[in-house]
This record gives structure tokens, C-alpha cells and sequence, in this order.
């Protein structure tokens, strides 16, 4: 019987990404486009979950928000379904976002279907 004995590292900080229940929080399922990670902002296209794209050369970027629709609730790997948060609130330091992308950029788009963001 082999024992792993390489150090490991735990951690009890809770990870928070709802931030209430005063809004009632519905999910949908939907094909994963690319990789998808817990939190993360995505939009739909074609039938399947992407995050937006972010343009720009320089501050400020523009992030494409057409198609907004959802948070991604936990990992999925490309072509898998994925679990999306339709309605909420939720904490804005929580979302996965592009890069250069911040959450000022998304927060008008998810207010319009529902999400509202802390």
C-alpha cells in the first residue's frame, strides 16, 4: 500500500459567488462552446455558452455583451452541458471574466436579464 506524502495545502475560505436570496435564482442547461469555469460571464451563440469577447488594443476595452446570458454555475469542459444562473445576485469580485474585462463592463447587460451584481 502506497501513501502520498507530497505536502498538500487546504484552505477553509469559503468561495462566495451568490451574494443573496431575495431574488429568486433559476438555472437553465446549455451546451459549453470552449472550457467554462465556475462564475464565469457567458453569452450564447449558436446554441452554446461562450464567454464575450473583449476588443480593443487599449483602455478602454469593449466588451461585447450581445447574446448575455448567464453564470456559469460550475465547470464544464467544452461540448459538455453546462449549468447556467439565469436570475440572482451575486458578488462582482466572484465572476470570471476575459481578460481586461471588468465587471462595470457586464453589469448593465446581466441587470437586463436578471442578474444583479454586489
Amino acid at each position: 500500500m502506497a501513501m502520498d506524502l507530497a505536502v498538500q495545502t487546504f484552505s477553509t475560505k469559503p468561495e462566495y459567488l451568490i451574494a443573496g436570496t431575495d431574488i429568486r435564482i433559476t438555472t437553465a442547461v446549455k451546451e459549453a462552446g470552449a472550457a467554462l469555469t465556475r462564475g464565469m460571464v457567458v453569452c450564447l451563440a449558436d446554441g452554446k455558452l461562450t464567454q464575450p469577447a473583449v476588443t480593443g488594443s487599449a483602455d478602454p476595452y469593449t466588451v461585447a455583451t450581445t447574446g448575455m446570458y448567464g453564470i456559469v454555475a460550475d465547470d464544464a469542459a467544452n461540448g459538455k452541458e453546462a449549468v447556467v444562473y439565469l436570475t440572482g445576485e451575486f458578488f462582482a469580485d466572484a465572476l470570471v471574466l476575459p481578460e481586461h474585462a471588468k465587471a462595470a463592463d457586464v453589469e448593465i447587460a446581466l441587470r437586463n436579464i436578471g442578474i444583479f451584481l454586489k
